[in-house]
């Protein structure tokens, strides 16, 4: 019986049982995009059983969330698609609210989703059915993406260039990360993917906590190409394999809307905010501390990962050059230098 049928027969038992794919969607401060977001999570069209998990990250908008959650929980039900909604307590970041929802995920393969962002109608068909024709852990499709008024045109270009960036075919574990970091051979996002549930577990188990709500893909996406290149999973027949595989596709699987969520480069008039901007740092420290405990990992993605610490923070300064109001500058700058300190931004 080929992979495909053994999905096929999966599939078939799961509509009866458990979802075969766990959506996961963590929101701070979106509530104005959500409803628009889950209406595309409905118009799934021949989408295999999955489930939609929310993590509402102590977000000020909670009372609003909750009665939009309230309204899709009953239009996702007469569907008979499960609307799970979590709650953090304090505001922990992006990271912390994906680990959240991967942690209670109980598909067989886990997509993330950002709620300021859309579905287009096939998508979560088209990445299984290429899960299941190529049996890969890492299944990667295109996103498109669409600009905010005010926002420069070039910005929105580059920006659809890297969305666009897919490693068409397949890659063994061990050429994972080494084409996503050093190579940039496609991009490290982790929406318009779709993932091994147990490949991202196995990931995040590598990943201390931390407060981030920039670059927090970079990170995430790292430990997932990293376990890639050395995890085995064993399949249903019982069978044993070497470490995960990718699969690139050309097909559109992800909307992305600019300029509406914390990356955005809207003006910084607080401090707090700006702390969010400089989060990012928090990324390399991690990446960099697990490097200098794995010298085996290779020097060519040592010095990948510092070259795209360097590239953050000079983005950094661009921003607080930019977007933090004059009177925050000094105060700014000193916070900037505070969380990336000196070794990294080097």
């Amino acid at each position: 019986m080929s992979f495909k049928e053994r999905c096929a027969l999966r599939f078939g038992r799961a509509a009866r049982q458990k979802p075969l794919i766990s959506l996961c969607v963590p929101v701070y401060g979106t509530e104005g995009f959500v409803g628009r977001f889950l209406d595309s999570v409905l118009q799934q069209a021949d989408a295999p059983p999955f489930e939609t998990i929310v993590v509402n990250d102590a977000s000020p908008g909670t009372k609003e969330l909750r009665g939009i959650v309230k309204t899709y929980t009953k239009r996702f039900k007469e569907r008979g698609l499960p609307l799970v909604f979590l709650e953090h307590g304090k505001n922990l970041g992006t990271l912390e609210a994906r680990r959240t929802a991967v942690n209670a995920a109980s598909g067989e393969y886990i997509a993330f989703a950002d709620p300021d962002d859309e579905l287009p109608p096939n998508a979560l068909r088209i990445l299984y059915d290429a899960a299941c024709t190529s049996g890969a852990d890492i299944v990667h499709g295109a996103g498109t993406v669409c600009g905010m008024e005010g926002e420069p045109d070039a910005r929105i270009a580059s920006f659809a260039r890297k969305a666009q960036s897919v490693y068409e075919g397949v890659l063994p574990g061990g050429e994972i990360l080494r084409k996503f970091i050093v190579e940039s051979a496609y991009n490290g996002f982790v929406w318009g993917k779709l993932f091994k549930t147990a490949l991202v577990q196995k990931a995040y188990d590598e990943i201390p906590f931390a407060y981030c709500t920039m670059a927090e893909d970079l990170l995430l996406y790292f430990f997932i190409a990293l376990t890639a290149s050395k995890f085995a999973d064993a399949p249903a027949d019982g069978r044993t394999r070497n470490a995960c595989t990718y699969f690139g596709i050309r097909d559109t699987v992800y909307n992305y809307r600019i300029n509406t969520g914390i990356s955005s480069r809207r003006q910084i008039a607080d401090l707090a905010s700006w702390q969010k901007v400089c989060s990012a740092s928090s990324v390399f420290t991690i990446i960099f501390s697990y490097l200098d405990e794995h010298p085996a990992v290779g020097s060519d993605i040592r010095e990948a990962v510092r070259a795209s610490g360097r590239a953050h923070y000079a983005d950094n300064l661009k921003q607080l050059e930019v977007c933090v109001a004059p009177a925050l500058q000094q105060e700014a700058r000193a916070v900037l230098d505070e969380w990336w300190g000196v070794e990294i931004a080097r």
